[in-house]
């Protein structure tokens, strides 16, 4: 019964025409700080959640804070239930914060958590990524594992990160998010080598909007079912026209 669940949720952020996701990324405060873009969480996500972009995640903390915004759009969201922080003595350690049993209590529709494959402590997050797999399960809630290769020369090559994206579906999440390759043919790749759908990680704020716009249709030509973009976004000048043209890039 639990994949019922797991398919009512999916649905809610995914769009039903193209199959694919607009998600607006927003777990980074307790990781960089309260950057550009988010100092206010109230008025950014009032200002894109007007867009109707398919999904928002950040850490419950975070949606309470913003959930009039969320409830009066109707937009579903994710719970992020892990983090780490730059501030602290392990930059490059995820660290679970919360549980899912949290999050489906608020009414989360899945849950987000990051693994950096490559650092000292891969291991103790690839665990924690099977243990939440094997709750989601459990419990009907779809998982978005966030996977990035780290400490490498480059930790965007294709044999890197289709890799990465790999593991997230070997251990049990339904929904991968991961660097892009630099080209549309090494991140078909990627597509390829994995059997859930993979989501472009928005990445760093271009200095050119279309730069980014660019990679994003060429990730979807690839096979691509959308983004999970935050600074890419909530960094410009004009967030809700960015957002617009990211759902038209996406669902066409």
């Amino acid at each position: 019964m639990s994949e019922i669940g797991k398919q009512v949720r999916l649905n809610q952020i995914f769009n039903p025409v193209s199959g694919n996701s607009v998600m607006v990324a927003m777990d980074h405060a307790v990781v960089v700080g309260p950057v550009k873009g988010i100092e206010d969480p109230r008025k950014t996500v009032d200002q894109l959640c007007k867009e109707q972009p398919d999904t928002i995640f950040m850490p419950i903390g975070a949606i309470k804070r913003v959930l009039p915004s969320l409830i009066k759009y109707k937009i579903p969201f994710i719970a992020s239930i892990d983090t780490c922080t730059f501030l602290g003595p392990e930059p490059d350690y995820f660290f679970l914060a919360d549980t899912v049993e949290h999050a489906l209590s608020v009414g989360a529709s899945a849950v987000s958590m990051h693994v950096f494959v490559g650092p000292q402590k891969t291991s103790e997050m690839l665990k924690g990524l099977g243990k939440i797999a094997g709750d989601c399960d459990r419990l009907g809630m779809p998982l978005m594992a966030i996977m990035y290769p780290e400490g490498f020369e480059n930790n965007f090559d294709v044999h890197h990160v289709k890799w990465v994206a790999r593991i997230a579906s070997e251990l049990g999440a339904d929904i991968v998010k991961t660097y892009y390759t630099g080209s549309k043919e090494t991140f078909q790749e990627v597509v390829e080598s994995c059997p859930i759908p993979v989501l472009l990680s928005g990445g760093e704020v271009t200095s050119d909007p279309n730069d980014f716009l660019a990679i994003l249709k060429d990730s979807i030509a690839a096979g691509g079912k959308g983004c999970a973009v935050g600074r890419n976004v909530w960094q410009r000048e004009d967030p809700a026209t960015m957002l617009r043209k990211v759902m038209k890039t996406v669902h066409g």
